[in-house]
């Protein structure tokens, strides 16, 4: 059981160091960045008081429905809040290729995988659609019926290719300063695209236009995907920093990580999180310095749905997004993957193969979380993507296979295929 928080008055991220407990309470540092003009019109888009809010659910995100990226929104939230969770599971379909346990891109019954190629394919017509190249290990971006794909074309490699999303013809491709290391994230007026390049840079391109607006060098290679929110642009590097940039390329702020193997920010109204192997942090949106933090660090990307943090590694937690201290756990034999949130309901898988909904409110033990469980195989995760009462789940069957899985609720679920959970004939 961690401890609970304290108060503590440690440096900002550039002067930090040395041993820190489990999780610590921060006061505010005042807001230090460069210029009298970018601390006003900082201060003043990101709140400038020093109350702590409960709910730290991001304004302005504009993916308000279906899975279309990485971590459903921009902000990397993972937490779909207009959709209905699944009540009633039914196997909707299962896929006879193989891809990895990573989480797809979803618009309605249809999923784009993470792999190469990518597979699109329509879970209730229970039928592949077509396979375009792709990035193995990263979620391709849908926006406005084009799918983005960061993967190697015959256009170069430099070339960012965009298809049809409906039927994954190529239509356009956009040329990059360097090859691409991660699938575009979206600004909020969704003009803009940023994305990770091989040489250790980042860029912004104009959707209409194609142009490339600006790049930026960073410390380390970039290969988690960014987060963009109202106007700000967060990226973590192989160098462990974290960069608050602004949507014109200018920078604010940069703070050390103190973790190995980061996983993707996740950025909320007032405060970013980071995580990695042996450390969580929140720090503050404005300027970075440290509010909370865990030393238990985690394996799995992370989910926001406001009040809670979701964090796994092994067991999944439920973190207070103010404070850090644990709301509630769930802790199964085999471990779990990362959360995902649609509605009143968390979603995750199990190393033992299984997929389950918890209720995400309420504090204690999470002996009478569960909603419901079912089997899929020996392995569900690593994270997963979620549409209107739907799950699409990266899953290892019992027949070794590493594929996808879709399940739904049995009102919606279309004719699927006639394959069993798991990988066995019907």
């Amino acid at each position: 059981m961690n401890s609970p928080a304290t108060p503590s008055t440690h440096p900002t991220p550039s002067e930090r160091g040395g041993p820190q407990s489990r999780r610590t309470l921060r006061r505010r540092d005042l807001l230090q960045l460069v210029g009298s003009g970018v601390l006003t019109g900082l201060a003043g888009c990101l709140g400038g008081d020093d109350s702590v809010d409960d709910d730290d659910l991001p304004e302005g995100t504009q993916f308000d429905a279906d899975w279309p990226t990485y971590a459903q929104d921009d902000a990397n939230t993972a937490f779909l809040d207009d959709g209905r969770a699944v009540s009633d599971p039914v196997v909707e379909y299962e896929a006879d290729f193989g891809m990895p346990t990573w989480e797809p891109a979803a618009i309605g019954s249809v999923a784009y995988t993470a792999s190469d190629p990518i597979h699109v394919v329509d879970a209730a017509a229970g039928e592949e659609v077509e396979v375009v190249p792709g990035d193995t290990w990263a979620t391709p971006a849908v926006l406005d019926g084009s799918l983005y794909s960061s993967g190697i074309t015959h256009h170069g490699p430099r070339r960012m290719g965009v298809y049809h999303a409906e039927t994954g013809r190529d239509f356009r491709s956009i040329e990059l300063p360097a090859r691409p290391t991660t699938a575009p994230t979206f600004s909020n007026d969704r003009e803009t695209m940023f994305l990770g390049l091989r040489d250790e840079r980042i860029c912004a391109v104009d959707l209409d236009s194609a142009e490339v607006k600006w790049t930026r060098e960073l410390f380390g290679d970039v290969h988690r995907p960014l987060a963009v929110n109202l106007g700000f642009v967060f990226v973590v590097t192989e160098g462990q920093r974290l960069y608050c940039l602004g949507t014109d390329g200018s920078g604010y702020w940069q703070a050390a990580l103190e973790t190995a193997e980061p996983v993707a920010p996740v950025v909320g109204d007032e405060r970013v999180y980071i995580a990695g192997w042996d450390r969580i942090a929140a720090l503050e949106k404005r300027n970075g310095s440290v509010v909370w933090e865990d030393d238990e660090g985690v394996h799995k990307r992370l989910a926001l749905d406001g009040e809670r943090l979701y964090v796994s590694r092994g067991d999944l937690r439920a973190l207070d997004t103010a404070t850090g201290e644990e709301r509630w756990s769930y802790s199964p034999n085999e471990g779990t993957s990362a959360a995902s949130v649609v509605d009143d309901t968390v979603y995750v898988g199990t190393g033992a193969g299984e997929l389950v909904a918890l209720k995400r409110d309420g504090n204690g033990l999470a002996g009478s979380r569960e909603r419901w469980t079912i089997s899929l195989g020996t392995y569900v995760g690593h994270s997963f993507a979620c549409t209107d009462r739907r799950v699409f789940c990266p899953v290892i069957r019992d027949d070794g296979l590493m594929s996808l899985t879709v399940v739904a609720d049995a009102s919606v679920s279309g004719a699927g295929t006639t394959a069993t959970a798991g990988g066995e004939a019907a």
